[in-house]
């Protein structure tokens, strides 16, 4: 699975892509950082957080945090580092948009052209942020819409096979109480 990792804030934000294999069998993850893979070792330590041993032998332990926005605050070694992952049309449309995403809407919108292909909620369902809501195929790409935040699905304005454009609503969050 591809996906895009931002780094920092506004003018400073960075935006690195990371493939992550779907399965991962072992301790060892084949990871793909900016085009470059590299073999890590990752365990599970006892009370939480990982060890991670990289590519050139040298070990380091992380801790991982979710934060309330969705972003990830990690722990790695003497660093600390916040980002979010992306998917593929997320990090697109937000490049597009110069890094101005919208966050915690009521209306989760296509941020490009596309088919929906499946729809994986329904009305009721209650989602965490990053959940994959449905998927839709853009570009001759199929790319997650994810969640940008917990909450419960109010309704689904659209159906599996239908052609949706650019800011067309695709599912709407129930108020928050």
């Amino acid at each position: 699975m591809k996906y895009f990792a931002q780094f920092g804030e506004g003018k400073d934000a960075r935006t690195r892509s990371i493939r992550i294999p779907r399965e991962a069998a072992g301790p060892k993850l084949d990871v793909g950082l900016d085009g470059k893979n590299a073999l890590w070792e990752v365990s599970p330590m006892p009370g939480g957080g990982y060890s991670l041993v990289g590519p050139d032998s040298r070990h380091a332990e992380a801790t991982v945090h979710r934060l309330p926005d969705g972003r990830l605050r990690v722990h790695v070694g003497g660093g600390v580092f916040q980002f979010e992952f992306l998917d593929d049309l997320t990090a697109r449309a937000q490049q597009a948009a110069g890094g101005k995403g919208k966050k915690k809407s009521a209306d989760v919108k296509a941020a490009i052209p596309g088919r929906v292909l499946r729809l994986l909620v329904k009305v009721g369902d209650v989602v965490t942020v990053s959940q994959p809501l449905l998927i839709l195929e853009a570009m001759k790409m199929e790319n997650d819409v994810r969640s940008d935040r917990d909450g419960t699905i109010r309704s689904v304005e659209v159906t599996a096979g239908q052609a949706v454009g650019a800011g067309d609503v695709l599912v709407r969050f129930a108020p928050e109480t």
